[in-house]
């Protein structure tokens, strides 16, 4: 499982550099303009756009009929590739929190609010698109991609809304539940995508 998940790292270490760059400016404008929308949503992004393109490798060099054929299970690769995307989600999420702490109108529970929800939403995007790569490939399930970023984009909108309608903890709560939610679905879209790539043949 370490080799596979070290395999998708090599294979899209340039991308990383290019996304650190992007993660590290977003950063800076989120702090500067205390506006952490910038930055969750920089992350949600980064959650399926790397282990798609590392898919999008493997697709393009018939990699999956070769590991398939050299052992290793069709649950391996699946599992592999979820495991992938956390790798580099969940410590970005965490780093979210820092922003509670700077100065200003950062350290707010709007600020909590924003990190919880969009942490439920980056699940959500994975949940539903993940599936529809295994069973489509990465250049048809493409166009799902951005519009589920689209959508993500307008929700947050929504949330911002609210928050001008609602001043007690109800956002909040909402916004954990919402990342509860995508957590729990996490493993359960996992297991839909076994079962796509299961009945899938090369």
């Amino acid at each position: 499982m370490f080799g596979l998940i070290l395999k998708d790292i090599k294979n899209v270490r340039g991308q990383m550099l290019y996304y650190l760059v992007v993660l590290v400016v977003f950063t800076v404008v989120a702090i500067v303009s205390d506006n952490i929308y910038y930055y969750v949503g920089a992350i949600v992004f980064f959650l399926v756009a790397l282990p798609v393109s590392a898919m999008a490798y493997d697709e393009k060099d018939n990699w999956d009929k070769f590991a398939l054929a050299s052992g290793m299970s069709r649950k391996q690769l699946v599992v592999a590739r979820y495991l992938f995307s956390l790798l580099f989600y969940v410590p970005l999420w965490a780093i979210s929190f820092i922003f509670l702490a700077v100065p200003g109108d950062l350290a707010a529970m709007e600020t909590l609010a924003i990190i919880f929800f969009y942490g439920g939403m980056g699940f959500f995007t994975a949940d539903v698109l993940l599936p529809l790569v295994f069973k489509m490939g990465v250049e048809k399930a493409r166009i799902t991609f951005i519009v589920m970023i689209v959508l993500v984009v307008a929700v947050g909108a929504g949330l911002a809304f609210l928050f001008n309608l609602e001043t007690g903890n109800a956002v909040l709560y909402v916004s954990v539940a919402v990342f509860a939610l995508g957590a729990i679905c996490f493993p359960v879209s996992m297991k839909v995508s076994e079962n796509i790539y299961k009945r899938k043949d090369f």
